[in-house]
C-alpha cells in the first residue's frame, strides 16, 4: 500500500519547494540572533497555549518572515461560519496587509497554516524512527494527522489552491509540510531551539516565494467588495420577472414561449446561495480552444470531502463572455496517458448527437498545474514505476453538474472524528500501490441540473433512469463509448422545455441527464495491463456490479452498467419511497457499503452478492421480501432473476475453463513396510460406529451445474439495453388501482441522527470479514473519498407534483 506521506530532508525540501529567487544567494539572508527561540527552551514545562504565544511573538517581533505575519486563532472559530466549519487552527501566516486582529482563522486569507502540540511523541503524527512507518497507526498520532488533513482540506475548499504549506510545532520540535491532491511531503522533526538558524532560513525563504510558489492558484482572481465584478454578482443574484419557473409540469405563458434564453428559477436560486457574503468570490479562467474564457463564482454548490483525491468542486457560474449561467466543475483529474479529459469525451458525444448528456461549453487543464508529491514518492522507490502510460482508475470519481443526492445524516449530524478523517484520506486499502498523479482541470457545461434525490415519485424516478439508460445506449451505439461510472451522483434531473405530444404546447418536464463522463472509454477496449503500482478499479464502490467487485481487473461491459442502474434505482427507492423495509438505513448500509476484505483485496459485500447473484430476490433479513406495493416490485421481481442468470452463465463458463486447466496429481505409492495394526479396542470402536449406517460412501461426481437453456436466454437479455428499457417503460406506464404509483415518495427515511452500525476503519488484524468499504455518505455525495454537502432535503422542501 502506498502511504500518502513522503519524508524528505530539510535541505531537499528547501531546494525543491523554497528556491531562492534569481539574483539572491543563501548568504544574503538577514542576521538572526542565536537566542531567538530561547524562550521556548523549557518547552516540557510550558502549556500548549504558552508555547504558541512565545513562538508567535518570537517570529513577529524578530520579523522572521518579512512582509508576512503570524496570527493566532485557537480560541474562536471563523465568525463567517462558512458551511458551519468550526475548526480552529492554532495560528496562520498572512500577508502583512491582511493580518486578522480578532483571533479567528480567516480561512479565506490564510497563506500557511500553523499548528502547535505539546507532547513530542504522542502528538507527532509522523514517526522518524528507523524502520518505522512514517504514518504511525497510534491512535493519538492518527488523531493529529486527521486534524491536519481537516485543516488542509478546508483551505483547499474555500480558496483556490495548488498546494498548502503547513508548520507543525511540537514542543521544541518542528516539521514543515506541503499538501497537494496526491499526498503530503513532510520534513523530519528537528529542534528549532538548538538549531534556530535552520528554522529562520525556512521562514525567510517563505517570505521570498511568489503567490504561485506558495500554492495559490493564480488563474483564480480574488474579488473584493469594492470590485465591479463583486457588485455585479449581487445584481445577478436578484430575481427577474423573466425567470422561468423550474416546476415540473409548468405550462409556459405565451410571452415565455417567445424567449430562447430562459434563466430557470432553480439556477438563479443556486447562484443567490453562492454569493453569500461569508464566502470569497472569484473570477476564474477556463481554457477555450486557443483562448481563455472567464467566469464569476462564489461558494461551491458541491465540494468533495478528502484531501488526497480529485477535490471536485462544482459552481453555478456566470459566463462573462456569453452572459449566461453555466455549471463549472473544478477538479484535479487523474493525469495519465490514454485518459481523455472529460471535455474531449463530451465533445465527441455532442458531435454524435447523444441525447440526455451535458452540452460542452469549454474545458482544459489549468496552467500546467500538477501535483508534485508523486515525483518525490517515486524517486524514493527501489524500482521506479514506469512512465504513466496506461489508464489509472479511480475508485470513487466525483460527480459533476450539480450537488448530488443528500448524504446519510451521519455525515451531517454526526461530526466526523479526526481518526475517521485520517482513515478516509487513506481509505483505499491495499488496492493502492502508488500515489496518483493529478492535473488541475476545469470544464464548463450549459446545464445546471438538480440532484436525483429531488425526484417526485417512484414513477418519476423510473422515468429519469430510463432517460439516462437511453443516453447510455446512445453513447454506446453512436459514439462507441461506455460510461463506466453509473452512480447516484451522475444521474441528474434537468428541467427542460418540451412540447406536449397532444397539444404541441410547451411545458416544463424534469428529464434525466447522465453526467460525469471522465472515466468513460471506448467499448470493447480491453483493460490495459496494469503497471505493478497502478490502482486497478474504476467506478463508485456502492454502485459497481457484483462482477466488477469480484473479478479484478475486469473490463466494464453493458451488463455491469445496467446492473449499476438497478443499484441506483434500489437505493433511492429504499431511502425515499414507502415500503415494508423497517430499517432503511441498516439495509442501505449492509447492501451498498459492505465489502469483504480477504488477503488485502476488497470484494463484494455479502448482502449485494446474495440478492443479485445467489437468490435473485429482493429481501431484507432472513429472506423476508422487501416490497414497495407499487409497480416497483415488478421491476425488481423481473430484473433480479435476469442478473442471477447472467452470473450463473458467467460462473459456469469460468468454471469450465478452470477445470480444463487443472493438472492431475500423481498418486503417492503406499509405503513398503506394513503399518502397525490398530489396537483391538480402537478396531472394535470403529466397527461399532460403522454399524450405525448401511449407506455406502459416495464417489466424487463430476461437476455439472450447466445453466438451462432458459437461463442462457435470460442472461442474453443483458447484452444490450433494450430489454431493461422495455421492462422499465412497461412499469412506468402501468396503472395499478391498488397503489398510488405517482405519490409514493414519503421523504428521507434515514433517521436524522442515524449512527452507522459498522465501523468504517479496518479492525486491527482483520483478515477476511464483511466490512464497510465506504459509507453511503460518500455515495449520495460521491466517493472516496468522503463528501460534505449542504443540509439534506426536508419533507417541506420536496418539490410537489403538479
Amino acid at each position: 500500500m502506498a502511504h500518502k506521506a513522503v519524508r524528505i530532508e530539510v535541505t531537499e525540501f528547501l531546494d525543491t519547494f523554497f528556491p531562492l529567487p534569481e539574483g539572491v544567494t543563501a548568504d544574503q539572508h538577514p542576521q538572526w540572533a542565536e537566542d531567538v527561540f530561547d524562550g521556548l527552551a523549557a518547552g516540557e514545562v510550558l502549556t500548549e497555549q504558552e508555547i504558541q504565544r512565545r513562538f508567535v511573538e518570537a517570529v513577529n517581533d524578530n520579523d522572521l518572515i518579512p512582509g508576512l505575519k503570524m496570527s493566532t486563532s485557537s480560541e474562536k472559530p471563523d465568525i463567517t461560519e462558512m458551511g458551519n466549519f468550526k475548526q480552529k487552527p492554532d495560528a496562520a501566516i498572512f500577508k502583512a496587509d491582511s493580518v486578522p486582529t480578532d483571533g479567528r482563522p480567516h480561512w479565506a486569507d490564510q497563506l500557511i497554516t500553523v499548528e502547535f502540540k505539546r507532547n513530542t511523541t504522542s502528538q507527532d503524527p509522523f514517526d522518524d524512527r528507523k524502520g518505522a512507518e512514517l504514518e504511525s497507526d497510534a491512535a493519538t498520532r492518527k488523531e493529529v494527522r486527521g486534524q491536519l488533513i481537516d485543516y488542509s482540506e478546508l483551505v483547499f475548499r474555500i480558496q483556490h489552491r495548488t498546494a498548502l504549506f503547513m508548520i507543525l510545532v511540537i514542543n521544541r520540535k518542528i516539521r514543515v509540510l506541503r499538501w497537494d491532491r496526491s499526498g503530503t511531503v513532510v520534513t523530519p522533526a528537528f529542534d528549532y531551539v538548538a538549531e534556530p538558524q535552520v528554522l529562520c532560513e525556512i521562514l525567510w525563504r517563505m517570505s521570498l516565494l511568489s503567490d504561485e510558489q506558495l500554492g495559490i492558484d493564480t488563474s483564480a482572481t480574488r474579488l473584493h467588495p469594492n470590485d465591479t465584478d463583486y457588485k455585479y454578482m449581487d445584481i445577478l443574484a436578484l430575481s427577474s420577472k423573466t425567470d422561468l419557473s423550474s416546476c415540473e409540469g409548468y405550462d409556459l405563458l405565451p410571452a415565455e414561449r417567445q424567449r430562447k434564453d430562459h434563466i430557470f428559477t432553480h439556477v438563479r436560486e443556486k447562484f443567490r446561495e453562492a454569493v453569500d457574503p461569508k464566502w470569497p468570490r472569484y473570477r476564474v479562467e477556463v481554457p477555450d480552444g486557443d483562448g481563455v474564457r472567464t467566469f464569476l463564482i462564489g461558494a461551491p454548490a458541491f465540494y468533495a470531502q478528502g484531501m488526497a483525491c480529485r477535490g471536485t468542486k462544482g459552481y453555478v457560474a456566470w459566463d462573462i463572455q456569453a452572459k449566461r449561467f453555466a455549471w463549472l466543475k473544478d477538479a484535479w483529474r487523474l493525469d495519465y496517458e490514454r485518459m481523455e479529459p472529460e471535455g474531449v469525451i463530451l465533445s465527441k458525444l455532442n458531435a454524435h448527437g447523444v441525447i440526455n448528456v451535458p452540452t460542452l461549453v469549454c474545458h482544459g487543464d489549468i496552467r500546467n498545474q500538477k501535483t508534485r508529491t508523486p515525483d518525490i514518492w517515486e524517486a524514493q522507490q527501489p524500482v521506479r514505476p514506469d512512465t504513466p502510460a496506461s489508464t489509472a482508475a479511480s475508485v470513487s470519481p466525483s460527480p459533476t453538474l450539480v450537488d448530488p443526492a443528500p448524504q446519510l445524516p451521519s455525515s451531517t449530524s454526526r461530526k466526523r472524528t479526526l481518526v475517521e478523517a485520517e482513515d478516509e484520506d487513506t481509505s483505499c486499502g491495499e488496492e493502492e500501490y502508488t500515489l496518483r498523479r493529478h492535473a488541475h482541470y476545469r470544464i464548463v457545461v450549459e446545464e445546471v441540473a438538480k440532484p436525483l434525490s429531488e425526484f417526485l415519485s417512484g414513477r418519476h424516478l423510473v422515468s429519469v433512469i430510463v432517460d439516462c439508460i437511453e443516453a447510455h445506449k446512445d453513447a454506446v451505439t453512436k459514439a462507441n463509448v461506455v460510461h463506466r461510472d453509473v452512480s447516484s451522483g451522475n444521474i441528474l434531473i434537468l428541467p427542460k422545455v418540451v412540447n406536449d405530444d397532444n397539444t404541441g404546447k410547451p411545458y416544463i418536464a424534469w428529464k434525466g441527464l447522465l453526467a460525469d463522463w471522465e472515466l468513460s472509454k471506448p467499448i470493447h477496449e480491453a483493460e490495459p495491463l496494469l503497471r505493478p503500482r497502478q490502482p486497478p478499479r474504476t467506478g463508485t464502490w456502492q454502485f459497481l456490479s457484483v462482477g466488477m467487485l469480484t473479478d479484478n481487473p475486469k473490463t466494464v461491459e453493458i451488463p455491469d452498467e445496467l446492473e449499476s442502474y438497478l443499484h441506483v434505482l434500489l437505493y433511492f427507492s429504499v431511502r425515499y419511497l414507502e415500503s415494508d423495509c423497517k430499517d432503511p438505513a441498516a439495509f442501505i448500509e449492509s447492501y451498498f457499503d459492505s465489502y469483504t476484505l480477504q488477503g488485502g483485496v476488497y470484494t463484494c459485500g455479502a448482502r449485494k452478492r446474495e440478492i443479485v447473484k445467489i437468490s435473485g430476490k429482493l429481501t431484507v433479513k432472513d429472506g423476508v421480501p422487501l416490497t414497495f406495493h407499487s409497480p416497483m416490485d415488478r421491476i425488481f421481481c423481473t430484473l433480479l432473476p435476469v442478473f442471477k442468470a447472467h452470473y450463473m452463465v458467467q460462473d459456469y463458463l469460468k468454471m469450465k475453463d478452470a477445470v480444463v486447466q487443472l493438472p492431475f496429481r500423481k498418486i503417492r505409492p503406499m509405503p513398503s513396510s506394513t503399518p502397525p495394526a490398530a489396537p483391538g479396542a480402537r478396531r472394535s470402536s470403529m466397527a461399532a460406529l460403522k454399524a450405525l449406517t448401511t449407506e455406502k460412501l459416495e464417489h466424487l461426481a463430476p461437476v455439472n451445474d450447466a445453466p438451462t437453456p432458459e437461463e442462457y436466454a435470460r442472461a442474453a437479455r443483458l447484452q444490450d439495453h433494450d430489454y431493461v428499457l422495455g421492462i422499465l417503460a412497461n412499469a412506468h406506464d402501468l396503472v395499478d388501482p391498488k397503489c398510488c404509483w405517482s405519490c409514493d415518495k414519503v421523504g428521507d427515511r434515514v433517521p436524522e441522527k442515524y449512527k452507522p452500525q459498522v465501523p468504517l476503519a479496518n479492525p486491527h488484524g482483520a483478515s477476511a470479514r464483511t466490512m464497510k468499504r465506504r459509507r453511503m455518505t460518500d455515495v449520495a455525495a460521491v466517493p472516496p473519498p468522503f463528501f460534505s454537502l449542504p443540509g439534506r432535503l426536508t419533507q417541506s422542501q420536496m418539490p410537489k407534483a403538479k
